[in-house]
């Protein structure tokens, strides 16, 4: 199974902490960094795996710090996002990478264009979400406390996670509904949430904080010129017109909007596309 911590590993920040990697796609291939959503893990990367072994890409998968494989590290910044990830990428021996962040990994990715714009091929955004306002700051400060124990009592092991993701994407539109029948995508998404708690909740409590408050660099600023941002017309979760004030803050994004995907369907359905172009596989 492609979900398995057969493919996961661990490597250091430049501070000591371990990083979490899980490896997916064609083991020679160009690299291609995954941030996951949230709450979420390493492991969610499996569902890009089949269609990065079709294009050649190496896709490896990174937990957060306290999530999953990764060491918590308390007083985090968005910014500090990147440190970590040269450091995984100096251990593997490449200069150059890409980067694709889905859903709440899509301002970590937008990080890594800010402040390491030179180690970087290719800068994604799928299903992405756009800077929080003062409502969504003060919200975060609180109700991570109160929904993450109960996101982790939901999602305790992989056999409850699927079910619970099956009740819940009842309330998913079609298209993701669609996506969530595909086994691949069922276990990668039920193996990725358990694994978001594997120390318990700190992790993704940080996590939500982090995506709640003030992204400390200005989109504005950005002038990475391979960004490129994939989003659904149908996403319940991140809508299409925030997506869209998203793009009219970054100099130089490349937008594609799909009328018949919604959250996940767009990542499922377009894995292929994102890996080649954001890598320039053949």
């Amino acid at each position: 199974m492609i979900v398995e911590d057969a493919n996961s590993s661990k490597l250091r920040s430049r501070d000591g902490r371990l990083l979490g990697v899980a490896a997916y796609g064609a083991p020679n291939g160009k690299l291609l960094l995954y941030f996951h959503g949230f709450p979420g893990s390493r492991l969610e990367g499996g569902m890009l795996h089949k269609a990065a072994e079709r294009a050649g890409v190496r896709v490896l998968a990174i937990d957060r710090p306290g999530v999953g494989l990764s060491s918590f590290a308390s007083g985090r910044r968005l910014l500090d996002w990147p440190d970590d990830v040269s450091a995984l990428a100096d251990q593997l021996g490449v200069d150059r990478f890409s980067v694709v962040g889905f859903s709440g990994g899509g301002p970590f990715a937008l990080a890594c264009a800010c402040k390491i714009p030179g180690r970087l091929a290719g800068c994604g955004i799928v299903s992405g979400p756009t800077e929080p306002g003062v409502l969504a700051f003060l919200v975060s400060r609180v109700m991570p406390h109160l929904l993450m124990p109960l996101a982790h009592r939901r999602f305790h092991d992989r056999s409850q996670a699927q079910r619970s993701l099956v009740r819940l994407a009842r309330r998913w539109p079609a298209a993701d509904r669609t996506s969530l029948d595909r086994a691949q995508v069922r276990e990668a998404l039920a193996a990725s949430l358990v694994e978001a708690f594997r120390q318990g909740t700190k992790g993704s409590v940080q996590d939500a904080k982090l995506l709640g408050a003030p992204w400390g660099f200005s989109p504005e600023d950005i002038a990475f010129p391979q960004l490129r941002l994939w989003h659904g017309e149908l996403d319940q979760q991140i809508s299409a017109a925030q997506a869209r004030v998203n793009v009219a803050r970054l100099p130089r994004c490349e937008a594609t909007y799909f009328p018949n995907d919604a959250h996940v369907s767009t990542l499922v359905n377009h894995a292929e596309d994102v890996v080649r172009r954001l890598t320039g596989a053949a």
